[in-house]
């Protein structure tokens, strides 16, 4: 309790409580009307300001930004790890691919070309090839084909000459038949 008493002693000389006792009470008075102005004088304090119109950047200026992001760290580390990532894949994959579908175009673009081509291309070029090279092309073995050495003769028969009117008649028969479209295409 003594040091209640204390303060309340200390409190009573201090200087600063007693110039307050002294003075009148005008300190903690409110001016008239105050509170009737208050909410008008907030409003108006309060109002939005008016702002400029805010201009959109050019297409040229976003780019530009664009570019500038892409250069930050963070997204320039992503962007070189997706450029490794797809170039890793089209040198790994390209080696699978290239074996699995140059057969097939091979075979279709030999299935487009006539025998007559093929016979004439290598006719034109066997000198370009080499034994072996027509061994594995021609497919499995073959069994070996015995050549006989002699070719059989056919009997002799002998041919009756024909006579001269058999002849004119044949020549009349086939005259008759031949248009002059075909004679203009033979000559």
């Amino acid at each position: 309790m003594k040091n209640n008493e204390d303060l309340r002693d200390e409190l009573k000389n201090s200087p600063f409580l007693k110039e307050m006792k002294e003075r009148p009470s005008d300190g903690f008075q409110v001016p008239k009307n105050y509170f009737q102005h208050l909410p008008n004088e907030v409003m108006q304090k309060v109002k939005e300001p008016t702002f400029a119109p805010v201009q959109q950047p050019s297409w040229l200026e976003r780019i530009e930004q664009f570019m500038q992001s892409l250069i930050q760290p963070r997204y320039a580390l992503a962007l070189a790890s997706v450029v490794v990532l797809v170039v890793a894949g089209v040198v790994f994959l390209k080696d699978k691919n290239a074996t699995t579908t140059l057969p097939a175009m091979a075979e279709v673009q030999l299935a487009d070309i006539s025998d007559e081509e093929l016979f004439a291309y290598v006719s034109d070029n066997i000198s370009d090839f080499n034994r072996q090279q027509m061994l594995e092309a021609s497919g499995p073995e073959l069994p070996e084909v015995k050549v006989q050495q002699k070719t059989p003769t056919l009997p002799k028969i002998k041919a009756q000459k024909p006579e001269m009117k058999e002849i004119e008649a044949y020549l009349n028969d086939a005259i008759d038949d031949i248009d002059l479209e075909d004679l203009e295409a033979m000559f």
